[in-house]
């Protein structure tokens, strides 16, 4: 077990010898992340484990566990959102070998060449995100939200007018 992530790594070779790293990465140092966070402070804990299933594919899984600052888009206030995310991936090297995959798996396509932690953390991080991040439904942004809806104008129904014709 690695206790420190290192910038790059040759995830096929950590594979083929079964390590397991666990780290802490710091917001500020995911680029493709920081626009949509409201503070770069804080880290996310990193667990990845490397190794060989029993069909003999090279695998990449672990989890991402922190608490990121995120804007509410209901009150456009900030908001904690507390990350927990586990993945499970296949190291491939090629897009036909990515369609060969077993579904149990996410293809990861990568080179001979070492690949960047950050990369791979980031893309994880990115599909964990919520589509819309709102407060909860105990939260005092749900109250306002009501409060300031638009209210919906009772309409007459428009066959009430022929119902009144009728009785005529």
């Amino acid at each position: 077990m690695i206790d420190h992530l290192p910038d790059r790594l040759d995830l096929y070779a950590m594979a083929e010898a079964g390590r397991e790293l666990h780290g802490r990465m710091a917001l500020a140092d995911l680029p493709r992340v920081l626009p949509l966070l409201e503070s770069d402070a804080g880290e996310l804990d990193v667990v990845l484990e490397l190794g060989r299933d029993e069909d003999g594919t090279h695998t990449l899984c672990g989890s991402v566990k922190g608490s990121l600052e995120l804007r509410c888009q209901r009150c456009l206030e900030p908001m904690t959102y507390g990350l927990y995310t586990q993945f499970r991936l296949a190291l491939v090297f090629s897009q036909e070998a990515a369609g060969e995959v077993p579904e149990r798996y996410e293809p990861l396509l990568i080179t001979r060449e070492p690949t960047s932690l950050v990369e791979v953390v980031s893309e994880e991080v990115l599909l964990a995100l919520p589509i819309v991040a709102v407060h909860d439904e105990t939260s005092e942004c749900h109250a306002l939200a009501n409060e300031y809806a638009p209210a919906v104008a009772k309409r007459e129904n428009p066959f009430a007018v022929l119902a009144r014709l009728k009785e005529k």
